[in-house]
């Protein structure tokens, strides 16, 4: 072989070495790249992954606190609060349960706001009851009628006018004549300003007209109750407890729950005043003004028969 052939075999040969480098350098360089692009996309699906972890953990935290709260608690404890006549603590208690957020809580807080503004009747606080009576005919309550919550925000206005004192002589004018035009559920006003004004005569003749248009409720039957057991008209005050306890609201229910007691304890049947005044002190443990009936019946029930002294006692002078 002539020494140009074999010089044109080693060119050759170097050549296909070189490409071979070439070719090898260039799987490395593109199993590099590939690598590399693997380890970006398992970063970025790792990083996504941590992203959605941290999303469901605080979606799962946000659904905890709002679907777990005290709010529950503290309605309880109002509930307990308002049993025991503490009626500005159970304010307070369910105040601040109705300002906790939890899920699916709709129906307990308007049941809570039904306690809320039974507590602002019993502490004179009409106008804050009206407000919570509105926001209850707002939100469509199902468990209470519009006419019923109607008539609630009557009778609040009705006690806050008297209240405050905004009946004046030309009002009360423009309710008389309001009246007169055939708008009966004025009587309601009329009857709670006669009742201020210790005027129980037109107060009874006020509420009675309400009561033959609109029926009774339970306010109206403890204040006529109360009025009639003053008069010692007990025939009228039972009818009264009775048409009270078959009334449609329960606001003012364990008051006339009391006067049946009183009714009962005044025809000197003790037995039954004290098995009613058992019922109510169960519900109203804490009620001072229950809790003394209660005691008063039961000694009269339970007689200490038993003389203090016998024969065989020594007589001291």
């Amino acid at each position: 072989m002539s020494r140009d052939n074999k010089d044109k075999l080693q060119q050759v040969d170097q050549r296909d070495k070189v490409e071979e480098k070439r070719i090898k350098k260039s799987i490395q360089d593109r199993k590099e790249r590939e690598k590399q692009i693997k380890k970006k996309r398992n970063l970025r699906l790792a990083l996504l992954c941590s992203f959605f972890s941290i999303i469901v953990i605080l979606g799962a935290s946000f659904i905890i606190i709002h679907s777990i709260s005290d709010k529950e608690e503290l309605r309880d404890n109002g509930i307990a609060a308002f049993n025991e006549g503490k009626y500005d603590e159970a304010i307070s208690d369910f105040t601040a349960s109705l300002e906790q957020d939890q899920w699916f809580s709709d129906k307990m807080d308007d049941d809570t706001r039904l306690y809320l503004a039974a507590a602002y009747m019993r502490t004179d606080s009409y106008e804050e009851a009206s407000l919570v009576y509105q926001k209850l005919k707002e939100r469509n309550f199902s468990s209470i009628s519009n006419d019923t919550l109607d008539e609630m925000i009557s009778l609040a206005n009705a006690l806050n006018d008297t209240k405050t004192g905004n009946i004046s002589e030309s009002n009360y004018n423009k309710l008389i004549d309001e009246y007169n035009r055939g708008n009966k559920s004025i009587a309601l006003y009329l009857g709670s300003y006669y009742e201020q004004k210790q005027d129980y005569e037109n107060m009874e003749t006020y509420y009675k007209d309400y009561i033959s248009n609109f029926g009774v409720n339970t306010y109206i039957a403890y204040q006529l109750s109360t009025y009639y057991l003053a008069k010692d008209d007990l025939d009228s005050a039972i009818d009264m407890v009775n048409k009270g306890l078959e009334s449609y609201e329960d606001l003012y229910k364990d008051m006339v729950l009391y006067n049946d007691i009183v009714i009962s304890e005044r025809q000197h049947d003790y037995e039954t005043a004290l098995s009613k005044a058992e019922k109510l002190i169960n519900d109203y443990p804490n009620n001072e003004t229950y809790k003394k009936e209660y005691d008063f019946l039961y000694s009269r029930v339970n007689i200490n028969t038993e003389p203090v002294h016998t024969e065989g006692d020594a007589v001291t002078d």
